[in-house]
């Protein structure tokens, strides 16, 4: 199998993986949550979800037409990640912001859950746009999606400090998503360091545009401009 090959197959399962990781996060109020939870979800809610899924199961699809060699699928298939990116930032905007305004102080660790949130999607839609920008670098643009999918999972590792067995729910949901982003993080910049000998030009650009929304939300949380800005705007 060629270089080219294996880093089809890699990235084919890195999105597979991605598409379990959000189907286990989410199993417990999304996916199977009349087995846990009594209470329906809103509309909306239900649309994030369905846009959410849709996302990591296109792009693990995506994947798989690469590796199989049909690329003429891959391409048409391609026009669907518009809808996708659409419903993701749609959906994601109405579920935030609902649930940003119901927060009552700034001091509610919440507000890092939601600027985090804010600046996610933000890091989503720029780093898809840079991938489809670099569509015919194919090295690039594997790896700014691959980025774009890491800048909105960190919600399912976050769900994991919901369960029973964990039971510290939205104090420790922050250090759940941060620890998980930043293990595949390093599973990725690894990656370069282990098949290409350094890291790729790509894998820097996606590192950056993750990770300094990250920081950047994280300060308008932690200072209390987020809470100002949507409760007095």
């Amino acid at each position: 199998m060629s270089l080219r090959s294996k880093e089809t197959q890699v990235f084919f399962l890195a999105h597979v993986a991605l598409l379990v990781i959000v189907g286990v996060g989410f199993a417990r109020t999304f996916y199977l949550r009349g087995l846990f939870i009594p209470r329906p979800l809103s509309m909306t809610l239900q649309l994030h979800g369905a846009a959410l899924t849709f996302w990591f199961a296109l792009a693990a699809l995506q994947g798989w037409l690469a590796l199989t060699g049909r690329r003429a699928w891959h391409a048409r298939l391609a026009w669907l990640a518009v809808v996708a990116v659409a419903g993701v930032l749609v959906t994601g905007l109405q579920v935030n912001t609902g649930v940003a305004l119901q927060i009552e102080s700034a001091g509610d660790p919440e507000n890092m859950f939601v600027w985090a949130n804010y600046m996610s999607l933000l890091s989503f839609v720029g780093l898809v746009a840079l991938a489809v920008a670099q569509r015919r670098r194919l090295p690039a643009h594997r790896r700014l999606l691959l980025f774009a999918s890491l800048s909105i999972i960190g919600p399912a590792f976050a769900r994991v400090a919901f369960w029973p067995w964990v039971g510290q729910g939205v104090v420790i949901a922050p250090a759940f998503a941060g620890a998980g982003m930043l293990l595949l993080i390093a599973l990725a910049v690894g990656y370069d360091l282990v098949a290409q000998r350094h890291v790729q030009p790509a894998t820097w650009v996606g590192l950056g545009g993750l990770l300094v929304p990250i920081f950047a939300g994280t300060g308008v949380a932690l200072s209390g401009a987020g809470f100002a800005l949507l409760h007095h705007a």
